[in-house]
């Protein structure tokens, strides 16, 4: 029997989602592998649901979700304040020493790591000489500052600076970068003043194994059959959802806003509105016709029942939407540059949704942006979506 330390660092919901259907493919190419999990609040959820081993060290585990709630000024989120502050509140390095104590006890024989970047920096650094085989999962390269502010600019610099360095020295033995996306979604320019071109860089470190999914989208396909299933009837639906922590109030209460001015020329139109697992935020008055929930499990298959969505940049939920054909806005937050640029350019580039932007959005528009767009089933997207099982492919070659 091969064990498998699966982390997912994600600070919201879409990535675990992925990781979940990425173990799944690899336990069905190795019946000999064992899959346990070390995650963090809202991840755990998920994998409680989907009925995987969690260890004891998931209940203290906050690398980044409350630091990216506290940053948050309603729609902006710098993501270089987010950084810096992880650093500084040192909870990186204690992520680290409790990793260390748990490879010790559980022995893996391979670790597999979406998003975990704590551990990637150790390792940069010359840490985790005695950790077995490593495979650290990629969607994005470079950071931006999320304002001009001296202490943004440079926490940028230094992370670039990271990406800079691994580029530099290529493909290492016991450690495989995977790149859940294309080689296109990897900026075409310097990761800053005197460092590498990031595209070249990441060629020649990175695995590209193409878009991931946590479904196939053959599943999905009959529209009418999955809103059956989920009881949603007759009428148009619109999802209004913002992810997996207690960031984008401010975007429901948008929506809600704006839903009478829908209903007054589509009055079959049914809202349901997502707060997800960590928003307790009251959201004011809730008009007829809207349903709110908290946190949805498999929300993608409401996706696949809905006429229309709205959401913010995450590239998770605005590539489900892609691959379902639902027309779609999304809002990156503002500072938050994987939203505001990596996403957004791959999302333009392949012509899928409609950028906004939540400070020049008022009720009215938003309500004529959803009436001239709901129900307008996009062409199918020029877009591979097998990156989940290319990447168990990968990881099982290692083991």
């Amino acid at each position: 029997m091969s064990k498998v330390l699966f982390v997912s660092g994600s600070v919201g919901l879409g990535h675990v989602q992925r990781d979940v259907r990425i173990a799944r493919e690899l336990m069905a190419l190795r019946r000999d592998a064992a899959v346990v999990w070390l995650a963090g609040d809202p991840a755990t959820r998920v994998l409680e649901e989907e009925g995987m081993v969690l260890l004891p060290e998931c209940q203290e585990r906050d690398v980044g979700a409350s630091v990216i709630e506290s940053v948050a000024r309603g729609p902006r989120v710098s993501m270089t304040e987010v950084l810096y502050r992880v650093r500084k509140e040192d909870r990186y390095a204690q992520a680290v020493r409790a990793f260390d104590a748990l490879v010790e006890r559980e022995r893996p024989d391979l670790v597999v790591a979406d998003e975990a970047y704590e551990l990637e920096g150790a390792h940069a650094q010359g840490a985790g000489r005695d950790w077995p085989s490593f495979v650290f999962l990629w969607d994005f390269v470079k950071v931006y500052p999320g304002s001009w502010r001296w202490r943004d600019v440079r926490t940028a610099r230094l992370v670039n600076k990271g990406w800079d360095r691994a580029f530099r020295k290529g493909r290492e033995a016991g450690w495989t970068d995977l790149f859940l996306g294309e080689l296109d979604d990897v900026p075409d320019e310097r990761l800053g003043i005197g460092m590498v071109n990031a595209r070249r860089g990441a060629e020649g470190r990175y695995h590209f194994v193409g878009n991931p999914l946590p479904f196939d989208p053959v599943g999905y396909a009959d529209r009418a059959a999955v809103r059956a299933r989920l009881g949603y009837g007759q009428g148009r639906l619109l999802i209004c959802s913002t992810g997996g922590t207690a960031v984008g109030a401010d975007l429901l209460r948008l929506c809600l806003r704006a839903v009478p001015l829908m209903r007054a020329s589509a009055p079959d139109l049914k809202v349901l509105v997502v707060k997800g697992p960590r928003m307790e935020a009251d959201l004011g008055e809730v008009p007829p016709g809207v349903e709110v929930r908290g946190y949805v499990p498999r929300l993608f298959e409401h996706f696949a029942a809905a006429d229309m969505a709205i959401v913010q940049g995450g590239g998770t939920s605005t590539l489900e939407l892609a691959a379902l054909r639902v027309p779609f806005l999304y809002f990156p937050l503002k500072g938050h540059s994987e939203q505001e640029v990596n996403v957004a350019r791959k999302l333009e580039r392949n012509g899928l949704g409609i950028k906004c932007d939540i400070a020049r959005t008022s009720p009215g528009e938003l309500a004529s942006l959803v009436l001239g767009n709901i129900g307008k089933v996009p062409g199918p997207p020029a877009l591979s979506f097998d990156g989940c099982r290319n990447a168990a492919r990968a990881i099982a070659g290692l083991l």
